[in-house]
């Protein structure tokens, strides 16, 4: 991708996106360990490739300390890591007095919406389940940290009838508003660089794929274009309408300022202190070097007797004074008086870290004791418990839409050859595509305590049965009620003396 940006494709561009690839990729080198700047080229370098500075009879430790990448990864994982669960919502259409009866008995509309949310809910379950949704999270919570945004494609699989859901990074993401809507997706573009077989030739190509909205329908094409002028010279997909109403694309931002639709001034921050603790490292290296390796002074020696000194363990060396001079040798030796103001300052650049990033010093995985209760828990990471959950609002809102999309995309392929999925089920759905997240923080398990506390608020009439299930994070609550009203009326009827069936 850099040498794309410095090709026909970079005038292409345009000056926003170009700068957007740059800042990206950037930070995706930075995460991979390219860490050091090429005094010639500007660029992002591993520390080994770093070439000697000039004025130096030593090769200066070059060292990556990469605390960023954990950042980033501990932050994506407090995001993701939870076992997150959906719910759908049941739209109530009995009246509500009606409810309240001892002898309420559903009526068959409301059974239908009972069926209809909970096939819903299930259908989205196993959407999750196939396109192996908990580890994408993750990945896809490492890019938009990095990138400040990443985005999903929806695609239905004619051979197996399936759909997928695939992430893709940002610099490959082109997208297209609408002029009166910044929200307003109306088309967009997948590029990515490859090899191409050209007349014989490998040559470097540019695969893309295009979306755009025309009367109101998606249409889609992909192509492959020489790198080198931007000429199509082969056709994957001929533009051709795909039956839908909006684009199958879902964005996952990182939302700032209303000012800057991307704020990137966190990963700059831990970029910053990143490269002071780097720097530190390597001075620490460099210290502990000539410390170990002290210089050795050769007073009033004969010429050439420094060329004759051996450094291995037990060396001999003899010095021959001449006229009236006495020669003599002897280790310039230092001492350790920086380790404390050395460590003093790294751990307040460590913190620094820690407080623009919200992430507590200690991790959860390191909580392996016992004694801590929920509310010291809620104390101890306090910062990452806000920050998380104010990621988990934008990806609450983008991941319920991702599933509306979808179920509308299953809609408009009903008469597909091959469909995977209940199409009885696909169908109830309709037009109400509600759907929720129910994010769960990756903390140590107190559900002992959650139990407790609904025990408390169910017997003193502040929480229904139905609540509390859903608040432990039971995925179908509807099924789970019915499995605990079966299970209840089997023991009461083998404890019945008088029931005939009992043995």
């Amino acid at each position: 991708m850099d040498e794309l940006l410095f090709s026909p494709f970079q005038q292409a561009l345009g000056k926003e996106h170009r700068e957007r690839i740059r800042k990206a990729l950037e930070n995706y080198d930075y995460y991979n360990g390219k860490q050091h700047i090429d005094p010639e080229t500007g660029q992002l370098i591993k520390a080994s490739e770093l070439p000697r500075p000039p004025g130096l009879d030593y090769d200066p430790t070059r060292y990556a300390t990469n605390y960023f990448k954990a950042i980033v990864d501990r932050k994506a994982r407090w995001q993701m890591g939870g076992k997150h669960g959906i719910s759908v919502p049941r739209r109530q259409i009995d009246d509500i007095d009606a409810t309240l009866d001892p002898n309420y008995e559903p009526s068959e509309a409301q059974k239908r919406e009972n069926w209809r949310a909970e096939q819903y809910e299930r259908l989205l379950y196993q959407l999750w389940d196939e396109n192996q949704m908990r580890v994408k999270l993750l990945q896809a919570a490492r890019d938009r940290l990095i990138a400040n945004r990443v985005v999903c494609k929806i695609m239905f699989n004619q051979r197996t009838g399936k759909i997928r859901w695939i992430f893709r990074p940002d610099y490959e993401y082109f997208p297209i508003y609408s002029d009166d809507d910044f929200e307003d997706l109306i088309g967009c573009h997948f590029v990515w660089g490859r090899k191409w077989e050209y007349k014989g030739e490998e040559i470097d190509v540019l695969q893309k794929q295009t979306y755009r909205l025309i009367n109101g329908e998606c249409w889609y094409e992909e192509g492959i274009y020489r790198e080198s002028d931007l000429k199509k010279i082969a056709t994957i997909t001929e533009l051709a309408p795909m039956g839908l109403d909006f684009i199958p694309v879902q964005e996952f931002r990182v939302h700032g300022l209303v000012a800057e639709p991307f704020d990137s001034s966190e990963i700059e921050a831990l970029r910053e202190q990143n490269d002071v603790l780097n720097q530190m490292n390597e001075d620490a290296i460099d210290s502990l070097k000539f410390e170990m390796f002290s210089m050795t002074a050769v007073i009033n020696g004969p010429e050439g007797v420094a060329g004759k000194l051996k450094i291995a363990p037990g060396a001999v060396l003899e010095v021959r004074g001449s006229g009236e001079t006495t020669p003599d040798i002897k280790k310039v030796e230092g001492g350790f008086r920086w380790k404390e103001a050395f460590k003093d300052q790294y751990m307040r650049v460590k913190a620094a870290m820690h407080e623009v990033s919200g992430l507590p010093q200690i991790v959860p995985q390191e909580l392996n004791f016992g004694g801590l209760n929920g509310e010291a828990l809620q104390v101890l990471f306090h910062d990452i418990i806000t920050d998380t959950e104010e990621h988990w609002l934008s990806w609450g809102y983008a991941l319920s839409e991702l599933h509306a999309k979808t179920i509308r995309y299953l809609q408009a392929r009903l008469d597909a050859p091959v469909f995977a999925y209940d199409k009885e089920v696909v169908r109830a759905i309709g037009d109400n595509y509600a759907n929720e997240m129910r994010f769960v923080l990756p903390l140590p398990d107190n559900r002992k305590e959650l139990v407790e506390l609904l025990m408390l608020e169910t017997s003193a009439g502040f929480e229904s049965k139905k609540g509390a299930l859903e608040r432990l994070g039971v995925e179908n609550v509807q099924a789970k009620k019915q499995e605990i009203e079966v299970e209840r009326n089997r023991d009461r009827a083998k404890s019945d003396p008088y029931n005939e069936l009992n043995e």
